[in-house]
């Protein structure tokens, strides 16, 4: 019985050591930029030995987009309580707004560093896996409990993440993160609506 408090406290303890890693590397990137924040900076400043840094992140690059460690619970959370009978599109859009409204400084940064020319494409399209998979799984069940059909799933995640893509592509760092979330919203109810019907 007293093992558990004791190792409750050890995952939680290394959990705060993960984000404090993480936000102190997104400080400073945002601060220096990219290129002028070595491993040793962010260990320095977060705290911890270059050894411990390595026991949570294997690059610079995967602290912009390792996923929080209780990420998939929120998103699992955060599904669970849209209405049954949601229409999955809008379902998708509330997704989206929420997801990106809890990495803003994360996303800047990769839009500035993609600006800037510097490739991270891989890291990148291993997140965008990653959410599609837990995507297709919520989507499908969905589908079939509104007697719809659960193949649309693919067509429908391809349609959604293209909105999310071209959102991120029409946004400037510079601007409000606000801006973004409205291009989110826009893509969204431009493909809700029908792609005949004016804007």
């Amino acid at each position: 019985m007293e093992g558990k408090p004791t190792s409750g406290r050890r995952e939680r303890k290394k959990l705060d050591t993960w984000r404090t890693i993480r936000q102190t590397a997104l400080r400073l990137i945002s601060e220096r930029g990219y290129h002028n924040v070595s491993l040793e900076d962010i260990a320095a400043a977060a705290d911890v030995s270059r050894a411990t840094l390595f026991n949570y992140f294997r690059s610079k690059e995967a602290m912009l987009f390792d996923p929080d460690p209780e990420e998939q619970t929120h998103w699992e959370t955060f599904l669970a309580q849209r209405p049954t009978d949601e229409v999955p599109w809008a379902s998708l859009e509330a997704f989206f707004l929420d997801y990106t409204a809890g990495y803003e400084t994360k996303l800047r940064l990769q839009k500035e560093l993609q600006q800037g020319g510097t490739v991270l494409s891989q890291a990148k399209q291993d997140g965008s896996v990653r959410v599609h998979a837990f995507l297709s799984t919520w989507l499908r069940p969905r589908l079939l409990a509104q007697g719809q059909d659960p193949d649309e799933s693919d067509f429908l995640l391809s349609i959604a993440f293209t909105a999310m893509s071209t959102a991120f592509a029409r946004w400037d760092p510079k601007q409000d993160f606000g801006v973004f979330q409205h291009l989110i919203r826009q893509a969204f109810g431009r493909v809700g609506r029908g792609l005949l019907t004016p804007p």
